[in-house]
């Protein structure tokens, strides 16, 4: 049986029409070179760290595994699954070539395999469960599990759109623990939005007159920025029960300073309660936070960690993980929430009015739907390894 990889869009808003349009697939880190004659996985890697000097070497050795995956372990035959930047469905392809070092193409878009590309409307909710599978900072990856690759295969000749819309999460997905960890339900809230964003996307394909088709992107739009807020209320929340659950963990000065109710205090020394208990009580207590502003997210976060430069070190992790030259600063992923934040706002409180048509709305589509919600996804995932890193140097 072929093998099956997930490939990420890059970050260049011309990646998607280039890999559709030229047949291809491709990835980032083209400091690296042409690796056609590189000789083994070592060599790689050596030609990875000489080209990226000043990245951190945790990030570097990534670069090496997904190239090497991609030069030497991807296959002609394999099947390619590829999460578009600019549209919530996503492509299903095979490879049809070697891998290729391309000078032809855009700068940054050295990195190339050929590509018979069979569908590019699959609805991302239709290969939900090989997408959850993906971390969220890594650009290439192989699917493991047969039975995946069997439906992707199943995929590749399927004459007409999978419609498939997932249900939308309960009260109890928004409000309750699960078995997962916060951010494997953060990605499927954010799965549901990308659900809402297709079926915007086919509806405005069927020309449905009887509502406001962008209305669904908006929802879309609002459904991400809430599974955000969630998400760091619960990633919160977690470590700051692990923290009181093990007294011997270093605290960091927020949660030194955190305060709790003197009930609460009082029922604990009864023996009512646990202070694992009184903590978690407290926290569902002051359930009405929001966590939507980078100020509060940072704020939020400093309960559970020292981390000094917040957004700079989350700038920085998406900067390194992405290998495509696209850099950020700290105030750049600040700025670009909380223009997020504000159009949500706008949405649920002012209509999204536009300023430019009085009476109108603001123009939203599918694409731009899609990319905010990959960038919360991206974002989080950056503070989590931020969040990890901290973590490891106290211990």
């Amino acid at each position: 049986m072929a093998q099956a990889w997930i490939v990420r869009a890059g970050r260049d808003e011309n990646y998607d029409a280039l890999a559709l349009d030229k047949d291809l697939i491709a990835v980032g880190w083209a400091a690296a070179g042409d690796l056609t004659d590189a000789d083994s996985p070592n060599d790689v890697k050596a030609r990875v760290r000489a080209a990226y000097p000043d990245v951190e070497r945790r990030a570097v050795e990534s670069y090496a595994i997904q190239l090497i995956a991609f030069r030497s372990r991807m296959a002609e035959g394999d099947v390619v699954l590829f999460l578009r930047a600019t549209s919530p469905d996503v492509a299903i392809g095979r490879v049809v070539g070697p891998y290729e070092y391309r000078t032809d193409l855009p700068s940054g878009i050295r990195h190339v395999r050929a590509v018979r590309w069979f569908r590019t409307d699959v609805p991302r909710t239709s290969v939900e469960r090989e997408v959850l599978g993906l971390p969220s900072l890594t650009t290439i990856y192989r699917i493991n599990q047969a039975d995946s690759i069997a439906r992707l295969e199943r995929l590749l000749g399927a004459a007409a759109p999978v419609s498939t819309v997932p249900e939308q999460p309960s009260a109890a997905d928004l409000d309750h623990d699960h078995d997962d960890v916060p951010f494997t339900s953060l990605k499927r809230n954010l799965n549901y939005a990308r659900s809402l964003a297709t079926a915007g996307q086919h509806l405005a394909q069927l020309k449905v007159g009887a509502f406001e088709v962008s209305d669904v992107f908006r929802a879309a739009w609002v459904q991400s920025v809430a599974a955000l807020d969630h998400w760091v209320r619960q990633e919160i929340r977690a470590r700051m029960l692990k923290l009181v659950a093990q007294p011997s963990l270093p605290k960091p000065r927020g949660f030194a300073a955190f305060q709790i109710s003197l009930g609460l205090i009082e029922e604990v020394q009864l023996g009512k309660k646990t202070w694992v208990q009184a903590l978690d009580q407290q926290l569902r207590d002051q359930g009405h936070l929001v966590y939507q502003n980078p100020d509060k997210i940072r704020d939020g976060f400093a309960l559970v960690h020292d981390v000094k430069g917040f957004w700079d070190r989350v700038a920085k992790v998406l900067t390194q993980q992405g290998g495509d030259g696209v850099s950020f600063t700290g105030k750049d992923v600040q700025e670009q929430l909380k223009q997020i934040v504000q159009r949500r706002h706008k949405i649920a409180h002012e209509y999204d009015d536009d300023p430019d048509t009085p009476g109108g709305k603001r123009p939203i589509d599918g694409a731009e739907a899609t990319r905010t919600i990959d960038y919360i996804e991206q974002v989080a995932a950056a503070i989590l390894d931020v969040l990890q890193s901290a973590e490891q140097a106290a211990a």
